[in-house]
């Protein structure tokens, strides 16, 4: 007969295997923890700790002050001599000789004449206007005869009185046209211009039409 054999599971007792080692594991490290071993720890007296060097401070430098400047040398001045000085003869002239006086040059005024404006901030202005220009003009006989038109211009200046100045004709149709232009001019009075505050001279034109009438 042949013997029997008995099966063993291991698997059955895994658990409590398992456990076993563990714990094992956990006491030999616990133990392990708590061996120390024998040391020789000697005390050292303090006599026996060696002395440290003595410390030495670097030593204490102050500011060496610049030396004074170098004392000019004084320069001896002249002592003023106070001996009176004679003055220079002076030679007068002979007033017996009578020499002709020296012309002056003539003497030159410096004033400058007053500007001449073309257009002021207040322009001068006729008293009464045209119509009293118009109604002073009278159609000369010659320029009604040779049937005479068109325009004459006069061209002068209002100084800073209102006076006329420098009147004369600088466009003209003959026939006695101008010389009536001229003359009712003289006869009108104006008003002076004006530029900043101040009377001016200014220069105008005058246009005056002749025509004449249609029958």
């Amino acid at each position: 007969m042949k013997p029997s054999r008995r099966k063993i599971d291991l698997r059955k007792n895994y658990p409590l295997f398992f456990e076993l080692g563990l714990i094992s594991a956990l006491l030999i490290f616990i133990a392990a923890f708590k061996f120390h071993l024998p040391t020789n720890f000697h005390s050292l007296s303090d006599n026996e700790f060696e002395a440290e060097p003595p410390i030495t401070l670097s030593p204490i430098t102050f500011q060496k002050q610049s030396p004074p400047p170098p004392v000019l040398a004084r320069i001896p001045a002249e002592i003023p001599n106070d001996d009176p000085i004679d003055p220079p003869a002076i030679d007068f002239a002979d007033f017996d000789d009578v020499s002709p006086a020296i012309d002056l040059p003539p003497e030159t005024k410096n004033r400058e004449e007053p500007e001449i404006l073309e257009k002021a901030e207040y322009m001068p202005e006729m008293k009464g206007g045209l119509n009293a220009l118009y109604n002073d003009i009278k159609y000369p006989e010659l320029a009604k005869r040779s049937g005479i038109e068109g325009i004459v211009i006069a061209e002068f200046i209002i100084n800073e009185k209102g006076e006329i100045e420098d009147l004369k004709i600088v466009r003209g149709i003959g026939g006695g046209c101008d010389e009536e232009v001229l003359r009712v001019i003289k006869l009108q009075s104006f008003t002076p211009g004006i530029q900043n505050g101040n009377f001016v001279k200014v220069r105008m034109k005058q246009v005056i039409h002749f025509r004449l009438q249609q029958q």
